[in-house]
């Protein structure tokens, strides 16, 4: 099983409750097999079917409310989108089932926001008791967990998970005659992720290139691209050299963590004038100014990781 190191996992309430009680356990990320004499497609439909798989799984730990659960389908959903991204010029989605999934998105995203807020930003809070505040977040959370149910239990959520296996399983992008020999997808895996692992690192290279470090918009986009092309080395890692990938895989991880802590900060001033208009004006308030100054700071410790990441060659 892969680890993800996205952003902190730590446990919520709901998950020890879960976990106590029995309810599924989240399912991460399994790991990625592909065999040397794959073709393109066979890559495409293996990999998109595991994804697939990571979100389907965490369904009953969403149903039952469990944070973990919750980043783990989210985690499959972006290693999905990432994948169709990476093909979208070989195989391109139809608009109906790309309509969906950032549908699914966007409801699956609040919640989590929150969760994060609650079990792992305002933990790390110094200079304030902060008890009243993750109680307050956590409430909120939970509210948003419950107004997910209803989404992930319609008939277009079950319609659109149908659509997906069907587009995968039955290799629905292929011309009604057949692939011709000259097409990308027929060609080996060896061969063609090569362009698409370049594709992914050369937009990640750029975007660290462009970077203002203190702007977080900036930092949530090379995020993206890192994402993306860490899930470009673990899609196809079986097929690259095993040494290099894991550097590659483990130098993106480092800079995620970073990133990601960053982000939760970003994320932390949006949601804290929530509380702070509900009860908690003083503590939110507090806790705002601090999450500000702990970014300014984190920021400027970016700089050996970013070029650490940019000298990286994979491909």
């Amino acid at each position: 099983m892969e680890t993800e190191p996205d952003q902190p996992s730590t446990a919520s309430t709901a998950s020890t409750a879960s976990a106590a009680s029995g309810n599924p356990a989240p399912a991460k990320a399994a790991r990625v097999r592909l065999k040397r004499k794959m073709h393109m497609e066979d890559a495409l439909q293996c990999i998109g079917l595991n994804c697939v798989a990571q979100i389907e799984a965490n369904l009953p730990g969403v149903l039952a409310q469990d944070a973990e659960s919750l980043h783990q389908m989210r985690v499959g959903l972006r290693r999905l989108r990432a994948l169709l991204d990476m093909f979208d010029g070989l195989a391109p989605l139809p608009p109906e089932l790309q309509e969906g999934l950032d549908w699914l998105s966007g409801e699956l995203g609040a919640a989590r926001n929150w969760d994060v807020l609650a079990d792992s930003t305002l933990p790390a809070i110094t200079g304030i008791h902060t008890e009243a505040l993750q109680a307050a977040a956590r409430e909120r959370a939970r509210q948003l967990h419950r107004k997910l149910l209803p989404a992930l239990q319609s008939a277009r959520h079950a319609a659109l998970m149908l659509e997906l296996n069907a587009w995968l399983r039955g290799r629905a992008w292929r011309p009604e005659a057949g692939l011709r020999p000259d097409d990308p997808l027929a060609r080996p895996a060896l061969d063609g992720l090569v362009p698409l692992v370049r594709k992914a690192h050369k937009r990640l290279r750029r975007r660290i290139g462009a970077l203002d470090r203190d702007d977080a918009a900036a930092r949530h986009r090379v995020r993206i691209a890192a994402k993306k092309a860490r899930y470009a080395a673990e899609f196809f890692r079986d097929l690259l050299p095993r040494k290099e990938v894991k550097a590659y895989i483990q130098c993106l991880s480092r800079m995620q963590d970073r990133l990601g802590r960053l982000n939760d900060l970003a994320v932390a001033q949006e949601l804290l004038p929530v509380l702070e208009n509900s009860g908690h004006a003083h503590d939110a308030a507090f806790a705002r100014g601090h999450a500000a100054g702990a970014a300014a700071a984190h920021a400027g410790y970016l700089r050996k990781p970013l070029r650490a990441v940019a000298r990286l060659k994979l491909a």
